[in-house]
């Protein structure tokens, strides 16, 4: 495999995505009533999946990419309610949802992170308000309602409010799960432990560098899910977040991952995508999950990220 091999693939991956994104500029998620990919899926509108894709299409070299981002930053900015929040289904749902913190740091987050001038901010007093007694983020911003904390969204609050005082206990509380291999017992939306060692890695190369005790684990763990074929887990989205993982933790020029990329470009498909697989699940807890939700657009961007981590070393 040359690095010319990786530029085609994240070229078709690019190509790909500017075939999906829809008019409005988001990227599309779909809602299963089953918990598999065979069953008939809904196009469900969110801005959720759209904040990866910006993400990653941001690493990608060159201004190829600049209507596909400016197109999809303007449908983050629309789904925006004051003061700087989102919720997890756009304003054409009619299903009402409260607005949360994943959405909202996650968003908030990109917007940031591409300078977008229209995004002022203004959100931090309603994210800092929003703490459990143990320092831990609530899921849902609400009052006087039931509500959950989640460690994958706790770090994506750390990734956008990175380290200060009010977010110590948190990201202290987020090391402890991970060195005591707890973390199966404290994400209820996500699917995977792969999607907080994802979460984790990003905060961590975004200044939330307190989450440094945990690097060691979170990449030992990793590892520990790469298979012969150099693939983690039992899919391609897995791979993405596993190889993005180990590249925000410096392992860019590793030889596990030169095999997960040499596997990542081999396993493309004639389109440019790599599958659709299940990410996230609900409703809120105690329920039992009865929807998940999946999207090619966010395979083929976490691939896309993974690839062009790899290449520019992280």
């Amino acid at each position: 495999m040359t690095p010319g091999d990786v530029e085609a693939a994240v070229r078709r991956g690019v190509e790909y995505l500017a075939t999906v994104q829809l008019p409005t500029g988001e990227f599309p998620s779909y809602a299963r009533a089953a918990a598999s990919v065979e069953s008939a899926g809904t196009l469900d509108g969110s801005p959720f999946v759209t904040t990866f894709a910006l993400y990653a299409l941001s690493l990608v070299p060159g201004a190829g990419t600049r209507e596909m981002i400016a197109r999809g930053v303007r449908f983050l900015l629309d789904e925006q309610e004051p003061p700087g929040l989102w919720r997890y289904w756009t304003k054409a749902n009619p299903r009402p949802i409260d607005p949360d913190l994943d959405d909202t740091c996650c968003a908030s987050f990109v917007l940031r992170w591409l300078e977008v001038p229209e995004f002022a901010g203004g959100n931090e007093a309603a994210i800092l308000a929003n703490r459990a007694p143990s320092g831990l983020f609530h899921t849902w911003l609400r009052e006087g309602a039931r509500n959950d904390v989640d460690s994958v969204v706790n770090a994506n609050v750390l990734l956008y409010l990175g380290e200060r005082p009010e977010t110590a206990a948190a990201c202290e509380i987020l090391n402890q799960t991970l060195l005591r291999g707890m973390e199966e017992r404290t994400y209820y939306y996500y699917l995977d432990p792969l999607a907080l060692y994802y979460a984790v890695s990003r905060a961590w190369a975004h200044g939330a560098h307190g989450l440094e005790r945990s690097r060691d684990t979170v990449v030992a763990r990793t590892l520990a899910r790469q298979r012969a074929d150099g693939g983690f887990g039992d899919n391609d989205l897995l791979a993405g977040l596993a190889l993005c993982t180990l590249c925000n933790f410096g392992l860019a020029g590793s030889p596990q991952v030169a095999r997960g990329i040499r596997r990542l470009v081999d396993v493309q498909r004639p389109d440019g995508s790599w599958g659709d697989h299940l990410f996230y699940a609900g409703p809120e807890p105690p329920s039992p999950h009865a929807f998940w939700w999946s999207s090619p657009a966010l395979a083929a961007a976490l691939a896309v990220e993974a690839l062009c981590k790899a290449t520019a070393g992280g």
